[in-house]
Formats: C-alpha cells, structure tokens, sequence
C-alpha cells in the first residue's frame, strides 16, 4: 500500500469504536511479540495539558542526549504528527510500510479495530524498530480502557489537570473523569499528579493507594513565578530557576509536573541533568497552545476547546503584559462541547467577538450560529481569510488577534493568517 492508502484507510476507520476494553490490543501486541514491553515508557492521562507534559518531557530527555519516542493526539497540520523520533514526524514511506503489514494482520481478525488501535500499535512497532531508549506516549481518552493502557510497568504514569470533558463516555462527574484517568497507575509504579481539584485528589489517590503506587503531587507553594523574560514564562519550582518557552501559568504548572516525573525519571537508570532540564523547557515547542502565529500585527491562535482551557487562556491575557492592549478574539467551536461557557469567558475578554463556524460534521449546526451570535454579541465570520485580512488591514500597534475555540480551527487559522500577511506585505509593496 502506498502512504496515500494508507492515509485514507486510517483516517475513514472510525477513531473510537467497539466495546470497552483491551482485549483487541492486547492480542494484536501479542502477535507483535509485545513491543509495549520492549522500550522504558511514561504514561500520561488527563484533560488538559497532557500534550504539553508530554512536549516538555520529550524536549528534556532530547536534551540530555536520549532517543525519545513521542505518541500524542490529535494532530493540527500533519497527520503523522502523532508519531515521532527525536522530535522528528515519522516518514511517510515507513507509515506506509508498517501500516500495510498491520492491515494485512488486522484484515485476518473477527472483531473489528478502531482508528487509535491502529495508531497505537503502528507508533509502537516504529518505535521498537528504531530502537528508542524511552517512549513518553499521551492517553487518546481517559485511561482504563484507552489503547495505550496497554504497558504494564511504566517509569512513571502521569496525571495532569482533570476538568468535565468528553462526559457521555468518561462518566458527568469529576470524581467518575479522575477514575477513568487514574486508570493508568499500576501496581507499585509511581505516580506524578497536577495539582488537581479535592475532589480529583482524593479519587486518584484512592487508586494509587490500592495500587501501592508511589504518589507525587505538584506543589503549587514550591512554584514563585518571576517576570516574564523575552517572551519566555519565568518561574522557579523547588529552587529551580526555569524558563519555558510554553505561555501562561497553567504551563508554569505543566511544567512543575513534569519536573517531578524528571525526578522520577532519574531513580530509573536515566540521567537528566538541571541543565538539561533548563534548556529542554526553555526550548520546547508544542503548537496550538497559545502559539504565536503573526508578530505584527500579533496574532495568537490556541485550540483549547473546553471550559477549563478557555479560563486559563483569559488568565494570561489578563495579566500586567497585556494591559493597554485591545484584543480581538475569533471564536470556532464544536457542538458537543459547553460552548456557552466558554464564550461568556471569552465575552468577558473583549466586545470585539467573532464567531467562526469552520468546515467540520462536529461544528455547531448552521441553523444554530445565529441564535448564538445574538445571545453573546458576536459578528459572524463567513470567510476566515477575508476577515484576517481585514483585520490586518486595520490592526495597530496596540491591537491584538486571538483565534481560538476547537484544535479543529488550527489549519485554517495558520492558513488565513499566512494569507493575510502575505496581502499586507504586498500592499505595501504597491504603495
């Protein structure tokens, strides 16, 4: 199969399907010979800022010098963003190759298997092939049942902040989120949480507790944030002086969390240095989180897509750096996630508000977008490029674009701001 077949076959298999459980993966990694148990791995689940643990991690054990395996989801621009080594996409010819053998495998079996099935076994299959020295690999949904609960010792498992997301299949409760999630503790395996709510902690420390799994938490009193510095989050966390390159306080906090799995790390035949650990955070890059895609005018996009990402999205732009700034905001959401509370915290931002409803089977219904445009005030978007445009056109100094609402924007936003930037510097030009 060519890596075009491959592409379309992947993507047209529903993403999650078939009954609970990991009877289907465990079988097919047997018929691989396990390769979950061939690579030390760290494990992480949560609702949010998973990926950013999982990028800083990466980063940091990149800095020190190891072959990293790094498996997250969703992807913004590429497809195979979701697999990579050093840092680096897996190549298109040995997507093809592998996923050509695995379909040739999978055809052969009664039980139907899903889309992230495939991509956790094909990501782990190119990872025993390219002899990595440890795999950071991010849950797809929730934990017990999610396909890469499937490494039975990792160095440690990994629990970043738990909020009320994807409720119809996790459970509409944060204790019934936290259990889900806290899924992936195993039986004497440490434990590295984020500074989760009361009720969060508790049900994840249950767990841990039956597991006899070493736990540690962030601790919010050993992190003193310091001034930003040339764009930078500055901060020290248990007398570390640090900066990331990851903007706002909830990735100060991402980042304290995966500092305790770096200690983690190095009870475990690893060693990552503070150095290696100062230039890994300093450095790191994770895309769509508050990433900035224009200078001038400043333009940042992030795809946080539900309540608790919004919240933390209007913190930063509520801080001292921003203050005599005039921010407008273009929202895009999908219809299964609590859209009304997260444009009354965007609301709260600014009046300029934009509603945006981008190509996609989730977006919120047609017939609904007025009824919601009227409700909060906004001025609906029909063409995403003209409107970047125009607002280049106008944009000063002082002026400030957010795109924001869904990870499903991400595309279309870098593609409308690159336009527009290209139609600005070319009227320049004329005059």
């Amino acid at each position: 199969m060519t890596y075009e077949e491959v592409f379309n076959r992947l993507t047209s298999t529903d993403f999650f399907s078939g009954s609970a459980g990991l009877y289907r993966m465990r079988s097919m990694l047997r018929y691989y010979n396990d390769p979950q148990d061939a690579i030390p791995c760290v494990h992480i689940a949560g609702t949010n800022g998973k990926g950013s643990v999982c990028a800083i991690l990466d980063s940091v054990l990149r800095r020190a010098g190891y072959k990293v395996g790094l498996f997250t989801s969703p992807f913004l621009y590429d497809f195979r963003e979701r697999i990579k080594v050093d840092g680096k996409m897996i190549p298109k010819e040995d997507l093809a190759r592998i996923g050509t053998e695995v379909f040739a495998y999978v055809d052969k079996l009664f039980a139907p298997v899903n889309q992230f099935e495939l991509l956790t076994l094909i990501a782990l299959l190119y990872f025993r092939e390219q002899k990595c020295d440890i795999i950071v690999m991010e849950t797809g949904l929730g934990g017990t049942f999610d396909p890469t609960n499937v490494v039975a010792a990792p160095i440690c498992s990994v629990i970043t902040n738990i909020g009320l997301d994807h409720c119809a299949v996790l459970g509409d409760s944060i204790e019934k989120i936290a259990a889900a999630k806290a899924g992936i503790i195993k039986p004497g395996r440490d434990v590295c949480v984020y500074p989760v709510c009361h009720e969060a902690e508790n049900v994840i420390s249950q767990v841990a507790l039956r597991q006899s799994a070493p736990i540690h938490f962030t601790d919010r009193d050993e992190l003193k944030e310091l001034p930003p510095v040339a764009g930078l989050e500055h901060f020290s966390y248990r007398g570390q002086e640090l900066f990331l390159s990851l903007r706002g306080k909830h990735q100060q906090l991402n980042a304290a969390t995966a500092w305790e799995a770096i200690a983690v790390i190095n009870q475990n035949g690893f060693y990552l240095s503070d150095r290696d650990i100062a230039d890994g955070m300093r450095t790191v890059e994770w895309p769509g989180r508050l990433e900035l895609l224009c200078k001038s005018p400043v333009v940042y996009y992030d795809g946080g897509h539900n309540p608790q990402c919004v919240q933390a999205i209007a913190e930063w732009f509520r801080s001292e750096q921003f203050s005599g700034k005039h921010l407008t905001i273009f929202a895009g959401m999908v219809s299964n996630k609590d859209y009304h509370t997260m444009l009354q915290t965007l609301k709260s931002l600014t009046d300029d508000l934009y509603f945006y409803r981008f190509d996609s089977n989730r977006a919120i219904p047609e017939n609904e977008v007025e009824g919601i445009c009227e409700e909060f005030g906004m001025k609906r978007i029909t063409d995403l490029r003209e409107q970047c445009r125009e607002y280049f056109s106008k944009a000063g100094k002082n002026d400030i674009l957010l795109i924001t609402g869904s990870l499903y924007l991400a595309a279309e936003a870098k593609d409308a701001v690159e336009y527009a930037s290209e139609q600005k510097k070319a009227g320049a030009k004329e005059e």
